[in-house]
């Protein structure tokens, strides 16, 4: 493949991962008022440390840096924190 071929690839992969996130985004709004209704707490410690420590797992399978995949989804649970307590207050 020539690097152009290559680039092009990366560019549709890197378009592939902005859809999926901004669908699992789409997600985080409904998730805050089911909570809401439910009287159910908006942080959750336990279910974020399970989220990491999941992704953690699946990334040493996939050879991919574990602290690459910690940062983006502490960054991906932060911003859903703010989503959630936009719409449920602190």
């Amino acid at each position: 493949m020539e690097l152009d071929e290559l680039r092009e690839h990366i560019d549709r992969l890197d378009r592939e991962i902005l859809r999926i996130l901004a669908e699992r985004m789409s997600l985080i709004p409904k998730v805050a008022e089911y909570k809401k209704k439910h009287n159910v707490e908006r942080y959750q410690p336990e279910r974020e440390k399970l989220i990491l420590e999941d992704k953690q797992k699946l990334a040493k399978q996939l050879n991919l840096s574990s602290e690459l995949v910690e940062d983006i989804f502490k960054r991906i649970i932060m911003d859903s924190h703010r989503i959630e307590e936009s719409i449920m207050g602190k």
